[in-house]
């Protein structure tokens, strides 16, 4: 099955402010304070899209997305992120291209890229998987349902 991933924004946040909602977020999941409903407009201002992965389940995908789990995918150790352009490069071949036709980057070697290309992190608690429209939040240990709702009167989405 293909399931979505989405990060809790805690690792961005820093850039702008120095703490901030996603990462109290974060601190209260890893207390095990998992959250259990967010509307679709706090969904979005707290998560990014990462990628969408063929999955056996919502711990094959903490799998997957995990150094040092002996099970890292292909796809999350070739992904690449911008910083600048605030987006996702498959691999660091494209990556490579990327800093030198996006931002005239000047490598000193080849196969170099800018500080602001770097692999992505891990999965950590409170990132989301999304599973045939069922969310999941990565909780201290396993995960919880999770319930994204458009408006108050709708707790469907």
């Amino acid at each position: 099955m293909i399931a979505t991933i989405y990060y809790l924004d805690w690792d961005q946040e820093g850039r702008d402010e120095r703490y901030g909602p996603a990462r109290e977020l974060f601190d209260e999941a890893n207390l095990g304070n998992t959250p259990d409903r967010f509307s679709a407009d706090q969904f979005d201002d707290l998560y990014r899209e990462v990628a969408d992965v063929d999955v056996d389940g919502p711990e094959d995908a903490w799998r997957q997305w995990n150094a040092g789990s002996g099970y890292e995918s292909e796809a999350f150790t070739k992904i690449q992120y911008c910083e600048q352009c605030d987006q996702y490069i498959d691999s660091r071949d494209s990556a490579v291209d990327h800093a030198d036709r996006e931002h005239d980057a000047e490598v000193y070697r080849p196969g170099d890229l800018p500080d602001y290309i770097h692999g992505e992190r891990s999965m950590s608690v409170g990132d989301v998987i999304e599973i045939d429209d069922t969310y999941y939040v990565a909780a201290p240990i396993g995960f919880e349902e999770l319930n994204i709702y458009t408006d108050e009167g709708d707790t469907s989405y």
